[in-house]
């Protein structure tokens, strides 16, 4: 695309993000292009909608971003915008005083996002390919009776009530959860598996058992677990004045299983995907923009931190500030132990 029209379907861009009213000749000569005539900017603006960028909603009217001129900008033109200090001490300061517990700070950044992108947020739990055992604890309870804590790498805490098949003091419980300590560091459910078949005792045996049922069930939740805020976001957006329109959106946030799934499918291996309207594959989103990136407390471990807002979106704004979310919400995770 020729430079001129670069800077025009930018401008479109910036001012219909602000205003969401459609973009005239006159108001973008006199607010960005002083050197050039409303009939050059009018052509420019003509020749801009015949290759799909822009739309005319009404013969008289400006002109809007299309999906094409939305993809065009954030893939070419699009600078993102510096965080204002005080949103950053605000981000900062939210996720830093969350309490130790990752399901807490998924909470946080969801509620966290919704505020300062002034769009609804996603937010899926940090997870591995495998949920790995960090640490054991045996507790004994009754002789027959244990609680089995478990650690799982993230610092996600499992406990379990485990009936054994024979008597055990805290001394042997202690014995059992060194050992396993010293085994399973860094396992995943497999080895789990795997080791339980060369248990020694039926104590041992037990309690193994207990761990891979533990992991199994921590990875089906971690596959489903998404946590969503700022719906009434959406009210304030002309968009969504139809109400068919929300509810379309809502049909979709509703379903964990299928949102997990979605947002998992979206964000593949890049650490940043933004999918503009008729680009969504779900139809309830087609008139929106889902934006996606990932957060956690390391490479492996990583969640998904998400938007869905209009097409007509700030995405130089809600780009950087998800961002500084997703540094706040790791440094958070790995501060808690992960």
């Amino acid at each position: 695309m020729e430079t001129r029209k670069q800077e025009i379907l930018k401008a479109v861009v910036q001012e219909f993000t602000t205003s969401a009213l459609p973009v005239g000749s006159q108001a973008l000569a006199s607010r960005h292009f002083i050197k050039l005539s409303s009939a050059t900017i009018r052509n420019e603006l003509a020749e801009l909608s015949d290759l799909g960028y822009l739309i005319q909603p009404h013969t008289s009217a400006g002109r809007i971003p299309s999906d094409r001129g939305y993809r065009y900008f954030v893939d070419f033109l699009m600078d993102t915008e510096p965080v204002p200090a005080r949103i950053l001490g605000f981000i900062e300061e939210e996720i830093r005083q969350t309490p130790g517990d990752a399901q807490a700070v998924v909470e946080k950044v969801a509620m966290t996002t919704a505020a300062v992108t002034d769009n609804a947020s996603l937010v899926t739990s940090p997870h591995g390919p495998q949920a790995r055992v960090k640490h054991v604890d045996l507790v004994s309870l009754e002789p027959e009776v244990a609680l089995l804590i478990l650690l799982v790498e993230g610092n996600l805490l499992r406990q379990r009530l485990l009936d054994l098949p024979a008597a055990a003091g805290q001394a042997e419980l202690s014995r059992i959860a060194g050992k396993l300590n010293r085994e399973l560091g860094q396992k995943d459910r497999e080895e789990v598996a795997s080791r339980l078949q060369r248990a020694g005792g039926e104590v041992e045996k037990a309690v193994l058992a207990k761990i891979g049922e533990a992991l199994e069930h921590f990875e089906r939740g971690a596959e489903t677990l998404v946590v969503h805020d700022g719906v009434r976001n959406l009210l304030r957006q002309p968009e969504f004045a139809e109400s068919s329109r929300l509810h379309q959106v809502l049909e979709v946030l509703e379903e964990t299983r299928y949102l997990a799934a979605l947002l998992r499918e979206l964000i593949g291996e890049s650490d940043l995907q933004i999918v503009i309207g008729s680009e969504n594959a779900t139809a309830q989103l087609q008139s929106c923009t889902v934006l996606l990136t990932t957060y956690g407390p390391s490479a492996r471990l990583k969640g998904v931190l998400g938007v869905v807002g209009p097409t007509r979106m700030q995405y130089p704004q809600v780009v950087s500030r998800m961002q500084a979310i997703a540094r706040a919400a790791g440094a958070r995770l790995a501060e808690i132990g992960a």
